[in-house]
């Protein structure tokens, strides 16, 4: 049986819709709204403002959307209106096009895509940020940027510096000692000089502005109650602590322990044929600055233990166990980091610090609290 599809311009509020699909672009969104009727209205370009104003209106339905930059901000209008918002993964989208449209990728197919996967009741979703983790995640995203900015100068800097016989050590890492090398170096043309000069100044001022942006995280982290909490967790500090604050959302939706760890493409892929199933590599599905920050965090973790400074027995006696099998460095990186996520999903469940003499130690052995 076909569906009916309605073309129009503007969204009809006197209607009632069971769900709304709305594909986002940068100035305006393309709809599609099935009635309770099975009608499909599309309306190929709408703006921004008038979507608002029509949501203000509307009696409350869902509105599904795909990831994007806009997501988080139209959220949270839609939800302070009453709605209902899904948030429906790119892959998910392109399939249903592939099965239903022929593989015609359009804005109006993708509206519609969206709106008819809201009646999927298995599908996986994806959780939308409020205010305050909008404001840890933007602001470990920017350090993460001022970083790259800061690596990049410095490793260009050397880089055209040797190419005019001027060799700079790691050892040098003051920008007053590197600008006076810079400036007596008789080899650099003027105009070349002033460049690099230039460079100098602006590695200082990224690196500035990148420990203002970490004192401020490390601020935050102090005053927040669940940072506070992951930090007592060995090798996860303060921004780790923000980062995680900003993508977990409610840790009661992740069920089981390796469902933490999964939400940050921190497990194997399984392949499985027949009978036969073997291990690939992890899916690197999820946040990936969260993963990077993470496997930092195992490595610190991994030297500690190894050095014999890591408090938790249970946890060092299990390192230094993988260690000896002779586990290859990135996989006990890997493994050490999804360990770390579900002591995280324990310790944010019973809202109790780490306490590394319990860690590891099975609940039925554990003395009974009255």
């Amino acid at each position: 049986m076909s569906v009916r599809r309605i073309l129009a311009k503007t969204i009809d509020t006197d209607l009632e819709y069971e769900a709304i699909g709305i594909d986002l672009a940068k100035n305006c969104v393309s709809a599609a709204l099935l009635t309770t009727d099975g009608e499909v209205i599309c309306i190929d370009r709408l703006d921004y403002s008038e979507l608002e104003k029509s949501a203000q209106t509307l009696s409350p339905t869902t509105f599904a959307m795909e990831p994007c930059t806009e997501m988080n901000y139209l959220v949270q209008k839609l939800e302070a209106w009453g709605h209902r918002c899904l948030i429906i993964g790119g892959k998910n989208v392109r399939d249903y096009i592939e099965s239903h449209f022929s593989g015609q990728k359009t804005d109006l197919n993708d509206a519609q895509a969206l709106a008819f996967l809201t009646q999927d009741t298995q599908l996986r979703t994806i959780t939308a940020k409020d205010l305050e983790q909008q404001k840890y995640a933007s602001l470990t995203t920017l350090r993460e940027q001022y970083i790259k900015q800061y690596r990049q100068t410095i490793v260009s800097l050397k880089g055209i510096c040797q190419a005019w016989g001027l060799n700079i050590s790691k050892g040098i890492s003051g920008k007053a000692r590197l600008r006076e090398l810079i400036e007596n170096h008789t080899a650099f043309p003027k105009e070349l000089r002033e460049g690099l000069v230039d460079m100098v100044t602006h590695a200082q001022t990224t690196q500035k502005t990148l420990n203002r942006i970490t004192k401020t995280l490390e601020e935050l982290a102090k005053n927040d109650q669940i940072c506070q909490l992951i930090q007592t967790i060995p090798g996860l500090g303060p921004i780790c602590s923000c980062r995680l604050r900003a993508t977990i959302g409610d840790i009661k939706r992740f069920k089981k322990p390796k469902d933490f760890p999964a939400y940050y493409g921190l497990v194997p892929r399984s392949i499985a044929t027949g009978h036969n199933e073997k291990k690939g590599k992890i899916t690197h599905r999820g946040d990936k600055t969260m993963r990077s920050l993470m496997v930092q965090g195992a490595g610190s973790v991994i030297n500690m233990a190894t050095k014999g400074k890591l408090k938790s027995r249970q946890l060092t006696k299990w390192v230094l166990k993988k260690q000896k099998e002779k586990m290859p460095w990135g996989k006990l990186v890997c493994a050490v980091a999804a360990k770390l996520l579900r002591i995280v999903r324990a310790v944010l469940n019973s809202g109790r610090p780490f306490n590394p003499k319990i860690a590891g130690v099975a609940k039925c052995s554990l003395p009974k609290v009255l």
